[in-house]
Order: C-alpha cells, then structure tokens, then sequence
C-alpha cells in the first residue's frame, strides 16, 4: 500500500512539474504573440471540453458508484454513444471561433484533434477514479500532461529550429493519442462481450441527460468566469499580452491542478460513495481529509508560486513579462478561491443539490462578466485578474452559504 501511495504521489509531481516548466520553456523560446495563440488554444479546448462532454460522467460516475450499480462496461458504452451524438452537434458549431478570428483558421485541423483525444482522455481518466484505480489513473494522466511536456521541452531546447508553436502542438498530440491507447489497454479486462448482447439504454441516457444538462450549464458558467478574462483581453489587446496573461494564469493554475490531481481525484469517490451508502461516520472523516489537504496544499503551492516568480521572471529574461506582476497576484488570489469552493460544492454535491450548484455558479459568472467588461477596457490585465478573483470569491462565498443552510437544516 505504502509503495502505492508513493508511486502515485510521485507521478503526480512528475505530472505537475511538467506544466510548470513546459509553460515556462514556451515562454522562453517562443515570441509572446505565439505563446497567446497557444494560450487560446488551451482555454478554447478546456471550454470546448465541457461543451462535447455534456458533463454526463457526472450522471454517470454516481450510477456507477451506486449499491445498485450495473456493469460497468455497459454504463461506460452507453456514455460514449452520448459523446459521440454531442460531437455530431456541437463540433460543426465550433468553426464559429475560427470564423471570428478567436485562433487562426492554420491550426484548425490540430485543434479538433487536440480537442477530441483530450476529451477521451479525460473521460477514460474519470472511469479509471471511479472504478477505484488511481494508478492507472496517473499513468495515463502522465502520459496525457507530463511525458510529452518534457520531450517537448527538451526539443526545444536543443534545436532552435524546434522552437515553434507547431512542435508543441504536435508532440501534445502524440502524448494524448499514447494515453488513450493504454486507457484501452487497460479497460480490456471489463466484461466487454456483454455489452454486444446489450441494447443501447435510452431511456437511462435521457435521464442521465436530465440530470447532467444542469450541472453542465452550471460548470460552463464556472469555466466561463474563469476564462471570459482572457477572452475580453484578447478583443480589447493584442495577442502578446494574451501571452504573458496566459503564462501568469497558467502559473497560477497549479493551484487547481495540484488540488485536483494530488487531493479531489483520490477522496472524491471516497466522499461521493460514503454518502451514497448512508455511512455518515466515513463520509465526514473524508470530508475532513479533503479540507485539511485542499487548504494546506493551497497555502503551500501559493507561497512557493509568490516566491518563485522571481527565479522565473530572471530565467525567461524578457521585459514584458515582468511588467504585469500586480495580475499574476491576483491570479494566485483568484485560483486560490476556484479551489476553496470545491470544498462546499462536495457537500452539495453528494446531497444532490444541483440547484444550489447552478445558482452559485451563474451569480458567480454575472459579476465576472460585469467586472470584465467593465474593468478589462480601462485597467488590461489588472482588470482581468481582478475580475476573475472576484467571481470566484463570489463562487466560494455563494456555496458556503448554501452548504451552511443544508447543514442547518
């Protein structure tokens, strides 16, 4: 167990380290303009995602989770065909961005690749927390973030004639196409064969679709408040400052990534089926486990991000990028809170208070949207940061209230 749990702690930091120093390797070897077109490529993607997605493995991983859960390959089967009618619709819809000029029309072709693997990824990657197998789970994971980054990095280190944003964009897909083949891999050994003998479940696809499509409406508002800043940016500036709004935001999102990766990934299934199975004394003893590690792991990562921007700033050694300290601050303010508010959005969450999710996420999302439009024009990336900050401690505010009530009641 313990040589387990290590192998998985050092996955995680390998992982992590790889988005650290493959954003700062982009930014050193890549013109600021590049690195916010890659910027807008990742955002658009991490959007897109939610899009494609539907949040369906939200119905799902609960059915699965359930006492009275059915084979597993089958509810897994019957997600794919729903993702597979979601990429028949919303992916058409999507040349919209290329139309107006959100990312160039050159990198279409790599972003839908990009955007379908990741997805799969993805959601191979939930299935594998669900069923209860986190190394697995961070062994594809590594392939899907951390291998390639560091390859990558190497690259372009090494041969200034790989100092492109192509080679970055390639050798991501390579990684995620490699992650996808050992998920299948590793998925061979469900009972398969039942699911030829299994018709399509409709009737169970429409109610997961009831019960998803709201909580997908309440996480594109939470992704929304956390990228509209860059996308106001990008209309009222040009594509460099993009870039070093991107290399901040990125910094600051290990904040997220840790959290999720190192703590919620493992204690989430933990939290979700404790409660499920009526065993409170469990489901409170995880519950604390997950506070105590969000909150330590946020002060921990927020403190080594404040002091290790100068060693950063000093080895990228371009101007523009110390110019905008004041927002990458409130970027660390701002992920701060996105991750504080992933601990009373669990105790909605296993409650089925979908509800309370939706309404703290579009009053969340209303004043990102106010404070963008209106503080972006006249203070550029302060304004941003700010506003991001803002509707994520509207976010976390919001949810503690609604966790408080039905605490209460």
């Amino acid at each position: 167990m313990l040589k387990i749990t290590t192998f998985n702690l050092l996955l995680r930091i390998i992982t992590l380290g790889s988005k650290f120093l493959l954003m700062l390797g982009i930014t050193k070897f890549l013109t600021p303009s590049h690195v916010g077109i890659y910027g807008m490529i990742t955002t658009t993607i991490g959007l897109a995602i939610y899009i494609v997605g539907m949040d369906f493995y939200v119905f799902n991983t609960r059915e699965m989770l359930s006492s009275e859960a059915q084979n597993s390959a089958v509810l897994i089967k019957d997600q794919f065909i729903v993702h597979f009618i979601t990429y028949c619709i919303t992916l058409p819809l999507l040349l919209v961005i290329f139309v107006i000029n959100v990312l160039p029309w050159e990198y279409a072709v790599i972003f839908y690749l990009l955007l379908i693997m990741e997805h799969i990824s993805q959601e191979f990657n939930r299935i594998f927390i669900t069923l209860s197998k986190p190394v697995v789970a961070n062994v594809t994971l590594f392939f899907r973030s951390g291998a390639w980054a560091y390859v990558t990095i190497v690259m372009l280190y090494m041969n200034p004639t790989n100092q492109t944003l192509w080679t970055v964009l390639l050798a991501w897909a390579i990684g995620v196409a490699i992650s996808i083949l050992l998920s299948l891999y590793y998925l061979k050994d469900l009972e398969w064969y039942s699911t030829s003998k299994t018709k399509v479940n409709w009737k169970w696809i429409r109610r997961g679709l009831n019960v998803a499509f709201p909580l997908f409406i309440a996480n594109i508002a939470v992704k929304l408040t956390e990228f509209l800043d860059r996308y106001i940016i990008s209309f009222h500036y040009n594509k460099a400052l993009v870039g070093v709004y991107t290399f901040y935001g990125s910094l600051a999102n290990l904040l997220v990534i840790f959290a999720n990766t190192g703590i919620i990934m493992i204690l989430s299934p933990k939290v979700v089926k404790s409660y499920q199975e009526g065993n409170y004394k469990s489901y409170k003893i995880h519950m604390k486990k997950m506070t105590l590690g969000v909150i330590s792991s946020t002060v921990a990562i927020s403190l080594a991000l404040i002091v290790g921007i100068f060693v950063v700033i000093d080895l990228i050694n371009k101007p523009l990028y110390s110019g905008y300290l004041s927002a990458y601050w409130l970027l660390i303010v701002a992920y701060g809170f996105s991750v504080l508010s992933l601990l009373p959005h669990y105790s909605l969450y296993v409650r089925f208070r979908d509800k309370d999710i939706i309404k703290s996420s579009f009053i969340a999302l209303s004043v990102a949207v106010l404070m963008n439009l209106t503080l972006v024009p006249r203070y550029g990336l302060v304004g941003g940061s700010l506003s991001t900050a803002t509707g994520f401690l509207t976010l976390l505010i919001c949810k503690l209230v609604y966790a408080y009530k039905i605490s209460r009641a």
